[in-house]
């Protein structure tokens, strides 16, 4: 009798060694991304790290992080990763080649299907600091890629026309200029006569929303809203 039951426990011992291992096996089998950064800025409190792939998106928040960052995507719903910090200024971008994650200069547009508004920060025309989670919260957005040439983005008429079919004070307009000059943006916003947020290129945020939303390869304005849920929908 001792021994059986001496023989039940070893079985028992083997079997839960075996669950464990397999267990730990399946829970690293997504191959691990790390981020290294050179330093942190002061206003490295928080980044937010974005997950793309082709069934949507998911960005999740990282506070008083370290230079050092190990991340594991789920390889299964994630190929592409986004991490920005320093209040959106810094971005990387991260691609999945094979089995390994790979630092990429850019990210390919047809790789971002975006669902969810991209994080960021910056100083509008008139000296404001915005992010677009602020912007967003309270009425839904009217995201505008001025084109390259003209800076042309929306005439006074379309923008009237959008804001009447949207409930009185619902919808905020944010014009992105691609133009480094604050006074050559500023003077497109006033000839336009268009009400809202206008961004100029000077910080380098318009290139890299442009890349970011795929529009960098478009010659004509683009527009995206992004309801008070931070939902994005290319018009």
């Amino acid at each position: 009798m001792l021994m059986t039951l001496n023989k039940l426990r070893s079985l028992l011992a083997l079997t839960a060694t075996s669950l464990l291992a397999g267990l730990y096996s399946c829970s690293s089998s997504n191959p691990e991304l790390t981020i290294k950064l050179d330093k942190l800025a002061p206003s490295d409190t928080i980044a937010w790290v974005t997950y793309l792939g082709l069934e949507g998106q998911q960005t999740d928040t990282l506070l008083h992080f370290e230079p050092t960052i190990h991340l594991s995507p789920d390889t299964a719903r994630f190929h592409s990763v986004i991490f920005s910090h320093d209040g959106a200024a810094r971005v990387h971008y991260y691609m999945l080649q094979g089995k390994e994650w790979k630092e990429v200069t850019t990210m390919p547009a047809d790789t971002t299907k975006l669902t969810s508004a991209l994080p960021f920060e910056g100083v509008d025309l008139q000296g404001k600091s915005h992010t677009i989670s602020e912007l967003y919260a309270h009425h839904s957005v009217e995201l505008v890629f001025a084109s390259p040439e003209g800076l042309q983005s929306l005439t006074r008429r379309e923008q009237e026309g959008l804001q009447a079919k949207a409930r009185p004070d619902s919808l905020q307009f944010v014009i992105l200029y691609p133009t480094p000059s604050d006074s050559a943006a500023r003077g497109q916003f006033r000839r336009d006569s268009l009400r809202g947020i206008a961004f100029s290129d000077s910080l380098g945020l318009v290139s890299r929303l442009r890349r970011e939303y795929g529009v960098q390869g478009n010659v004509q304005p683009v527009r995206f809203q992004i309801d008070t849920l931070g939902r994005v929908k290319q018009r």
